[in-house]
């Protein structure tokens, strides 16, 4: 449903206001994860946050407002401090301190949601080189995107919001200020989310081999900022939807009884065990119902998890798993809207599995044969970027220490 210039507007300060508090949890994060740790290392470990925001996310009652954790489920905040050279006894107490802090900030976040700046009467929309910049009023920061990827969320938002019909080329109208403020809007809610490499993607040489070889032409997991189909699933439905997004992929409104899909859900243990289970049920109904229904799934081969075992279990594995070394492949990273063409890819932290599931009816029709399992490991070798492994990406992250982040399995029970 499109929404109204007013509606727009509201939700892009809306966002802005968001962004504030996420940043200062995050911020609230760091400073008690690094008085837990018993050595000096004065890094919190990457993902931290993302780890435990996903986490939240797949409970009910995991969040009282977007991206601020509500609990701590199984205490997994807490065992990942602990991995990171905090004792058991500090862990808890700052999990338990994270958890209030991030309740206040929605708290602090929901008793603004009401007062809309008055100096947010516009927002100015400039072309800076190969950028794009979006700024409320004269509120700091701006957000900036691609000109390529500002022309992709125009054709979508066109598709999904207002049927096909064009927006016209006057910046200074209603529509496209409509369109910009939803822009600032998803922008905004993503660089809230951080982590690029949380929301890498597959490369799109290895999509384009999907779709020519295995119908593929949905995304389980995916954005309106990485996706490379029309059609796909994402995490925030509530700013997403008006550029083409299916909802959340675990949603019961999800439920697809045919055709070819990609899932690529976040590297995070909880969170593809459970994206594992539901394809598992969607399988076997489509298997009832003499359905072609296909997935194309790409995790981490972390092969203590929980996920992986499933998936090495499942009834509808129709090949041998394939596995790409981490220095031999790569995606698209999370923040390629906001990065110059030349830096889109990031070579892979981890080993990468492949697997195959289709039931007999989608085995019959996209047939899964050594050149298709060879086309879509040689282009995934595509996308492997400047730097050459993880510990020189993380030297670009991280250039002060340089640090290595430990495997998010370890010593977890999942």
């Amino acid at each position: 449903t499109q929404l109204t210039l007013a509606d727009a507007r509201r939700a892009a300060v809306d966002e802005y206001n968001l962004h504030k508090q996420v940043k200062r949890t995050r911020s609230e994060l760091a400073r008690i994860a690094a008085c837990a740790q018993s050595s000096d290392t004065g890094q919190t470990p990457l993902l931290l946050y993302e780890r435990w925001l996903a986490r939240a996310s797949l409970a009910s009652d995991g969040l009282t407002a977007p991206l601020l954790p509500n609990i701590d489920p199984e205490g997994g905040l807490a065992k990942d401090l602990a991995r990171h050279g905090a004792s058991v006894d500090a862990s808890t107490r700052a999990a338990s301190e994270a958890v209030s802090k991030s309740r206040e900030a929605a708290a602090r976040w929901r008793s603004r949601r009401d007062a809309v700046e008055n100096d947010v009467v516009d927002i100015a929309v400039q072309e800076r080189g190969a950028f794009i910049t979006l700024q409320l009023g004269t509120l700091k920061p701006y957000v900036k995107i691609t000109k390529m990827h500002l022309g992709k969320l125009r054709a979508l938002y066109c598709r999904a919001s207002r049927r096909g019909k064009p927006l016209p080329d006057d910046s200074s109208s209603s529509e496209y200020k409509t369109f910009a403020f939803c822009v600032f809007a998803l922008l905004t809610r993503y660089d809230s989310l951080g982590g690029a490499g949380y929301q890498a993607a597959l490369g799109e040489h290895a999509f384009d081999v999907l779709y020519e070889k295995l119908g593929v032409c949905v995304e389980c997991f995916a954005s309106p900022l990485n996706c490379r189909y029309g059609t796909f699933c994402s995490q925030f439905e509530d700013v997403d939807a008006l550029f083409g997004s299916l909802g959340s992929f675990f949603s019961d409104a999800f439920a697809p009884i045919e055709g070819s899909f990609e899932m690529n859900p976040p590297f995070v243990p909880e969170t593809m065990l459970l994206a594992v289970d539901k394809l598992e049920r969607l399988l076997r109904h489509a298997e009832k119902e003499n359905k072609a229904l296909s997935f194309v799934v790409i995790v981490p081969a972390w092969s203590d998890c929980r996920y992986w075992r499933a998936l090495e279990q499942s009834a509808f594995l129709r090949c041998e798993r394939d596995i790409v070394n981490a220095e031999d492949h790569g995606f698209c990273d999370g923040s390629q809207h906001s990065r110059p063409s030349h830096e889109r890819h990031r070579v892979s932290s981890y080993d990468t599995g492949v697997w195959y599931l289709q039931t007999s009816m989608a085995a019959k029709k996209w047939v899964v044969n050594d050149e298709v399992r060879r086309l879509v490991c040689e282009t995934m070798k595509k996308a492997r970027g400047s730097v050459k492994n993880v510990k020189e990406l993380e030297k670009r992250y991280r250039p002060e220490k340089g640090a290595t982040t430990a495997h998010p399995s370890k010593k977890a029970k999942l």
